[in-house]
């Protein structure tokens, strides 16, 4: 068995793979003040309940958005594990090539996004990932990176519109019934929920006129991917685990 971890600067996501088979995963606050013995509690905790020995874990990978707590569950692997774990970026093999200015500066969760996306769908493929912010990445129709966009993600624009506007309230972050809203919490599922898919489908759009391909296939990952793929055509496919599968496969190609 191993262990995949995605650390994200919302939520961090704890999976355990058995081969090719993703036993259980669980998704936490990515906290910084939990100390390393404090994640090993909690991971240890988790896995007991569902019946998963930690003593089977034989291999760690972390994919990281956060350093600082990259270097906690570094240190977790090695204090608890005696596993030197796996750390994503650039220069592992990827199986595929990163066809950009900076590849150093691309994020763990979108190589690894891409890594499971060559994997598992036709080519050529646009994933977008709705997490702290909603990220879009292109792979071409030889199996290559070739760039993407990113732009603030729902929770996000959400945040930062309620805490700037005195007048305004928390909402759930729901599609609404009705695009003219008639009250204040209608007007922000609007603008905030029908708004990004808006933008979602807009700068889909673009990729594909950019790509002279209708055919692209999209596959949606993320917290909100499930909930957004509803309201839209889109998106083809809903994939909550894309990332945890892109962990998964970059350690096999890597151990």
């Amino acid at each position: 068995m191993i262990l995949v971890v995605d650390i994200g600067n919302t939520n961090t996501v704890i999976g355990i793979y058995q081969e090719e088979r993703l036993l259980e995963s669980w998704r936490l606050d990515s906290s910084h003040a939990r100390t390393v013995d404090e994640y090993w509690m909690v991971g240890k905790l988790l896995c007991n309940d569902a019946g998963i020995n930690t003593a089977d874990i034989k291999g760690v990978i972390i994919g990281s958005v956060v350093p600082e707590l990259t270097k906690s569950f570094v240190m977790m692997s090695r204090k608890y594990f005696s596993l030197e774990p796996i750390v994503v970026g650039y220069q592992l093999n990827l199986g595929m090539k990163l066809l950009v200015r900076e590849p150093k500066q691309v994020g763990a969760d979108r190589i690894c996004n891409v890594v499971a996306g060559k994997r598992l769908y036709t080519l050529p493929l646009i994933i977008v990932d709705l997490g702290t912010a909603t990220t879009f990445d292109v792979i071409n129709k030889n199996g290559d990176y070739i760039g993407g966009a990113i732009s603030p993600g729902l929770i996000t624009g959400s945040f930062e519109l309620i805490h700037k506007a005195s007048q305004l309230h928390e909402i759930d972050l729901s599609y609404p019934e009705n695009i003219i809203g008639k009250t204040t919490k209608e007007h922000l599922q609007t603008g905030i929920f029908a708004g990004h898919i808006a933008m979602i489908e807009g700068i889909v759009d673009r990729i594909k006129s950019e790509l002279s391909d209708e055919s692209v296939k999209v596959i949606a990952t993320g917290g909100y991917c499930e909930e957004v793929a509803k309201h839209t055509d889109r998106i083809d496919i809903a994939n909550l685990d894309l990332t945890l599968e892109g962990l998964r496969l970059i350690y096999d190609l890597n151990a």
